[in-house]
């Protein structure tokens, strides 16, 4: 499975939800996240005035994660995502294209709340939480 960001911020905002997901995830195998997720979250880090504690925690919760990258036949198939939404009019967040591509290419479901997005994209398995 890969963690979609949206899950690593209720995860580190305590959410009940996630943690009940947490507990799924550990019998279900190695999570991972893309290294997409990982520049999201850092993002949110520097623009948010946020104490040390928050930013340690951001650390080291991607510390404790496996990352897949975000590579060039990552890259390819989401630009045949992209195109292929763009051409619907289905447009979602191009960071979400390239996580759901990593996810694709490495053939793991995606784990998020944002469905809306990922449901539109063929082919990818997501899981709601």
């Amino acid at each position: 499975m890969i963690l979609d960001t949206t899950f690593l911020v209720d995860l580190l905002h305590g959410s009940e939800t996630v943690s009940e997901r947490v507990t799924d995830l550990d019998t279900s195998g190695t999570p991972f996240v893309s290294s997409i997720t990982v520049m999201e979250l850092f993002e949110g880090v520097h623009l948010a005035d946020m104490a040390d504690a928050e930013r340690t925690a951001v650390t080291d919760l991607l510390t404790e994660t496996n990352e897949l990258p975000f590579d060039r036949e990552c890259a390819m198939r989401a630009g045949e995502i992209n195109a292929s939404l763009v051409e619907s009019g289905s447009v979602i967040d191009e960071t979400d294209v390239m996580i759901a591509a990593t996810a694709l290419v490495n053939d793991y479901p995606v784990v998020t709340r944002n469905v809306d997005h990922f449901e539109r994209v063929d082919g990818l398995e997501v899981v709601s939480y």
